[in-house]
């Protein structure tokens, strides 16, 4: 009889209690904790589990413990070490932006590419279009078949090539087009400042025709380019003309100039401190001279400068997130 209920006990000793589970031999709890019997041990069969195969891989909670320590020492270790970060942030764009379909990248970097065409017709036959699509099969042709091979392939050139994959990739994910339910202030001004910061002339790339801009704008709008463009004397000429030829006709004055709409056009960079007098402060800050909004608006600029103030954050405005301190 003594023998059957000891067999009774053993038995209701291996049921786990609600919430609980045994993985591998281990008793854990609903948060994956492990649950020790009253001497502190694991249970007799975890014992029994730890005599055997030491092939045998360790359990999925050990396992994640580990990684989560070396994901730690790496991002220490990382951040310590410029030239190897630079590497690894070069083979998480490279690794998603040549090959599809494999996750082959140490680094949480997800870079994504917005379609152009359909917001631009047309824009895909333009030569800034193929001048990129040239350079990225450039790089392409450069990758190494084998997707595992790419880090020893960036490790391997020089510094200066490193820098342009990665000016590559990094260009691929920039998007500054404006949807009209869109409301990204912010990133609207970062965008304007990397044009700055580049100095992006954008006569270069586009002009407006009547395709591109003058057949899509109403006639006050003409008007307004040609006069900014080509003074008022040629805008008086084309003003009783309707619409379809005045376009053409501010096509062909505006073709001869580097006339840009304000949506492309590129603010000055802010010279230096100590080249500041007062000149080149009224003309950095008079939005008239640094192309960043309309003529019409500029006049409204000289009668009432605060009307331009649009920083509507304060200091407080965001919070800055930090990565969880050791405790």
């Amino acid at each position: 009889m003594g023998e059957v209920l000891n067999s009774l006990r053993a038995e209701v000793a291996d049921v786990p209690d609600p919430g609980e589970a045994i993985i591998d031999g281990v008793r854990v709890n609903a948060d994956g904790e492990v649950i020790e019997d009253a001497e502190g041990q694991g249970s007799d069969h975890a014992q029994e589990e730890d005599e055997g195969d030491a092939a045998q891989p360790v359990s999925d909670i050990l396992t994640r413990d580990l990684t989560a320590h070396r994901t730690l020492g790496l991002r220490l270790a990382l951040g310590e070490q410029p030239e190897t970060a630079l590497i690894a942030v070069t083979h998480a764009l490279a690794a998603q932006t040549f090959y599809r379909g494999v996750e082959a990248h140490a680094l949480e970097i997800r870079p994504t590419s917005a379609a152009l065409a359909g917001h631009a017709d047309g824009i895909e036959d333009t030569a800034a279009a193929k001048m990129l699509a040239d350079r990225h099969a450039g790089w392409a042709q450069d990758m190494p078949r084998d997707v595992a091979d790419l880090w020893g392939f960036i490790a391997g050139l020089d510094q200066v090539s490193v820098m342009a994959l990665f000016a590559h990739c990094a260009s691929m994910t920039v998007n500054a087009v404006k949807q009209p339910w869109e409301q990204r202030p912010r990133a609207q001004r970062t965008t304007d400042r990397l044009a700055t910061a580049l100095t992006l002339d954008m006569s270069q790339h586009w002009k407006p025709t009547v395709r591109s801009y003058l057949g899509r704008i109403t006639k006050a709008h003409i008007l307004a380019a040609v006069r900014e463009a080509c003074g008022n004397e040629a805008a008086e000429r084309i003003a009783d003309m309707k619409k379809a030829p005045m376009a053409e006709v501010a096509e062909q004055l505006l073709g001869e100039t580097d006339w840009l709409p304000p949506l492309l056009r590129t603010e000055r960079p802010a010279l230096p401190a100590s080249e500041v007098d007062g000149t080149a402060g009224a003309e950095t800050s008079d939005p008239s001279i640094s192309g960043d909004v309309d003529p019409r608006e500029a006049e409204r600029w000289n009668e009432d400068p605060e009307a331009f103030d649009t920083e509507e954050d304060g200091p407080d405005a965001e919070t800055i997130v930090f990565p969880e301190a050791a405790e």
